[in-house]
C-alpha cells in the first residue's frame, strides 16, 4: 500500500480538512505525491510570474489558510503522461463524492485539467458555490 513521504504529508497538512481527508483515503489505493498546499505571497507571485498560475496573491485558492487547493501528481512522476493525471483526478473525484454522501466531507471539487484557460493538471481545488 502506498504511503505519503514526510514532504508530501507536511504539504498536505496545510490544506483544508476535506482535502486532507480525501487524500488520506486516496493514498490507500493510488500512489501520488503532494506538490503544494498553502502558498504564501512570495511563492504565489513567483508562480504567477513564471506562468504556473494565472492569479496573483491573495487571489489563489492556495493562498487561503488552510489552503483550498492542492497540487498533486501520480507517483512516480511523469509530466508527459497526462492520462495518469486524469486517472488520479477521476479517482479523487469519485472518492470525494462517496465521502460526501457518507457525510465525511462537505466540499465539492474542481480539477485544473478541465479549465479552458490554463490547463493545470496537478491542481485540485474546492469549488466555491
Amino acid at each position: 500500500m502506498p504511503t505519503f513521504s514526510k514532504t508530501s504529508m507536511a504539504r498536505l497538512q496545510t490544506c483544508h480538512p476535506d482535502i486532507v481527508a480525501v487524500c488520506r483515503e486516496l493514498i490507500k489505493q493510488y500512489d501520488f505525491a503532494v506538490l503544494c498546499g498553502h502558498r504564501g505571497k512570495a511563492e504565489q507571485n513567483q508562480a504567477y510570474e513564471r506562468g504556473a498560475s494565472r492569479l496573483k496573491y491573495p487571489q489563489s485558492a492556495h493562498n487561503k489558510t488552510p489552503s483550498h487547493a492542492v497540487d498533486m501528481a501520480p507517483y512516480p512522476l511523469d509530466w508527459d503522461n497526462l492520462m495518469r493525471f486524469r486517472e488520479m483526478w477521476y479517482r479523487f473525484d469519485a472518492l470525494a463524492k462517496l465521502m460526501r454522501e457518507r457525510g465525511e466531507i462537505e466540499s465539492k471539487f474542481e480539477w485544473g485539467g478541465e479549465w479552458n484557460t490554463l490547463k493545470d493538471f496537478p491542481h485540485i481545488e474546492i469549488k466555491e458555490e
